[in-house]
């Protein structure tokens, strides 16, 4: 309640007894109107007297309302001060403990996380001291700590075995962490190499270093590509967006050294590739790597060494298939394939990766998204065709027909591989002497491939040659003849006289 509130209060009890005056006047003034005669003391102060009661009760009744309104305007203007006080101190001590609080965490926060990080350095160096112990690349004369502070004098100790102290001597730098690590034969990184700043991926100085890149690899120049690399790296320091870009560039570099002969600097920037992009969702480049690492190992003739790698692949391509499910991962089943096809000549090992990738690719389909479906299916296409040639090759015809008719109900066949997949069949009959089945399948293939414009296939023939001449002293020489007739007609660049070669095949398969 306000102060004008007890004013009006105050105005309104002066108002009645005004108005009580003016009744006692009217009163006298109505009897003199009608008696003529003054009203005495007498008449007047019985009338007083009469209505005195009735004016007092009025009177208090309004002085009680005015003290109280008072009293109430008076307690409330004290609590409003009170609360008022309060808020103010508590925003006051508020405002202290904030300034305090965040000047201790500005003191604390530098020297907090500079602890912090050198504890996670730590606990890195500790799993893979332990990692080493485990494959005896390494010796602790005293049992693991208990705590973060013995930490560093039990790392001290460690003694590294030969071939881990020749690593860090070459290379002056401390081994990194990776997520994944080969089981079998684990490759060791430097820390250097592994992209670990944090950022958003600079495309700019990407591009910089990508065509830089380019134009030093094809001028042979592998030193000064790997060069700009280290001077990358010294300058601005490689963000883990960017791993992608410093794998492919060390892919580059490692290629210019295999074509220079110098497989052992093309090992050195294989492996920092693979350190750079194993742990990336899409394990390419670092599948790319092992590629490598292990087709030097092959010429070398440490096929050991090469199987290592093979099985680093494949645990690899394991770790992101049940890690994140990528419909890309799969096209890495092609390349392990390949692996094994070409380096390790064990075919059966090709057919279980293979048929690892085909078990893959059918569990992802019904999950994936409409764009991502052909995606899938070429894979498909291209595992089951490669397949089929590792199947003629081992001269088992009965799962060469069962793919094939897998084959005819993927959407992705085109025309030129379904000619190819028509040859191998044919070949296969050629070999069991089966020459109705043979024959059926050519005329198939005449009737198609003069039907083209345009022969146009992806396929790879070289697989076929190497197979071709490796068992030529398991067949006769017609045969031979007519599986290389066969083969040179369905070559991608189409020669002029491949309708001669495929009619010659198909009279030597109605002479019997």
């Amino acid at each position: 309640m306000s102060a004008t509130d007890t004013g009006s209060g105050l105005t309104r009890l002066q108002q009645i007894r005004e108005r009580f005056k003016r009744a006692d006047e009217r009163a006298d003034q109505l009897h003199n109107d009608r008696s003529g005669l003054p009203r005495n003391d007498d008449e007047s102060n019985a009338y007083r007297d009469i209505t005195s009661s009735v004016r007092d009760r009025s009177l208090q009744r309004h002085e009680n309302r005015i003290s109280e309104i008072e009293q109430l305007q008076e307690s409330i203007s004290y609590k409003l001060i009170g609360r008022l006080a309060v808020c103010v101190a508590l925003l006051l001590l508020i405002t202290i403990a904030y300034h305090a609080v965040t000047k201790r965490s500005i003191d604390q926060a530098p020297q907090s996380l500079a602890i912090w990080m050198e504890q996670q350095k730590l606990l890195r160096q500790v799993a893979q001291v332990q990692q080493w112990l485990a494959n005896g690349q390494a010796q602790s004369d005293l049992p693991p700590p208990e705590s973060l502070e013995d930490l560093q004098a039990w790392l001290d100790q460690i003694k590294l075995s030969p071939d881990l102290q020749k690593l860090e001597t070459e290379t002056g730098g401390e081994p990194g962490f990776v997520a994944f690590q080969c089981p079998v034969a684990p490759i060791q990184c430097l820390a250097e190499d592994i992209p670990s700043a944090a950022g958003q991926r600079r495309t700019e100085l990407n591009q910089l270093v990508r065509n830089a890149n380019t134009m030093q690899v094809k001028n042979g120049n592998c030193e000064g590509t790997a060069d700009l690399i280290g001077e990358y790296g010294n300058l601005f320091g490689w963000r883990r967006s960017e791993a992608i870009t410093k794998a492919l560039v060390e892919i580059s570099v490692a290629k210019c050294f295999m074509g220079a002969d110098d497989t052992d600097s093309a090992a050195i920037h294989y492996t920092r590739a693979y350190c750079a992009s194993v742990s990336d969702p899409d394990p390419h480049e670092a599948m790319t790597a092992l590629y490598g690492l292990a087709r030097i190992s092959w010429l070398a003739n440490d096929m050991q060494q090469v199987g290592h790698y093979t099985h680093c692949s494949e645990d690899l391509l394991d770790y992101h298939l049940q890690r994140e499910p990528d419909v890309n991962t799969l096209n890495n089943y092609i390349t392990l394939a390949l692996l094994h096809y070409e380096l390790t000549g064990d075919p059966r090992e090709s057919i279980s990766v293979k048929e690892k990738g085909l078990a893959a690719a059918r569990k992802l389909m019904p999950g994936v998204e409409e764009h991502e479906i052909e995606v899938v299916r070429e894979v498909m296409l291209i595992l089951q065709m490669n397949l089929m040639e590792v199947y003629l090759t081992l001269n088992e015809p009965e799962p060469l027909y069962q793919l094939y008719e897998e084959l005819k109900s993927n959407p992705m066949l085109e025309e030129g591989d379904r000619l190819v997949a028509l040859g191998l069949l044919a070949m296969q009959d050629l070999i069991d002497n089966k020459h109705e089945s043979a024959r059926a399948h050519l005329l198939r293939i005449i009737t198609r491939y003069q039907a083209l414009a345009e022969f146009t296939t992806m396929w790879s023939w070289e697989a076929i040659d190497r197979w071709h001449e490796e068992t030529e002293s398991t067949r006769s020489a017609a045969v031979n003849e007519q599986i290389k007739d066969i083969r040179l007609a369905l070559s991608n660049e189409r020669p002029p006289d491949s309708m001669q070669r495929l009619s010659r095949v198909l009279a030597a398969t109605g002479e019997s």
